[in-house]
């Protein structure tokens, strides 16, 4: 298995909430050469609805927000799986990992719909799969 070193194609993920603010509890990208981009991870404090709901093991699910094969998380270990989910449907494109790396960046809006323009609270953006998928290959 390879490493991933920045050079190499490393991607950092930010979390936003359910109104695409930036997560209190996530990361910043505050550096401009920082690989960043943001994808929806929960709040965490305006309850179960506005986390991503996930399947759990059976009866796992909290008495708070689940039920007994779901419930609802908030953290970047659930913005990230987002990120890949969109990097694999640009992997189906053909797209090489530099490729897919461009496509997310260049995809990614931000509330003043500005696309793949880096800004400090949300890397290069939030990840929008339609977006991203529309890319030149």
């Amino acid at each position: 298995m390879r490493h991933l070193t920045w050079e190499s194609g490393a991607l950092c993920v930010s979390a936003t909430d359910g109104d695409e603010l930036h997560s209190t509890y996530s990361n910043l990208a505050l550096k401009l050469d920082t690989k960043a981009v943001s994808a929806p991870g929960g709040s965490s404090s305006k309850g179960c609805d506005d986390d991503v709901w996930s399947t759990v093991p059976r009866g796992a699910g909290s008495a708070k927000c689940g039920q007994a094969d779901y419930d609802a998380f908030a953290g970047t270990s659930m913005a990230a799986p987002q990120v890949a989910g969109v990097a694999t449907l640009l992997g189906g494109q053909g797209r090489d990992a530099d490729g897919i790396e461009k496509a997310l960046i260049s995809g990614g809006t931000s509330l003043v719909g500005l696309r793949g323009v880096f800004k400090p609270v949300y890397g290069f953006g939030v990840v929008d799969a339609a977006a991203a998928v529309e890319q030149p290959l």
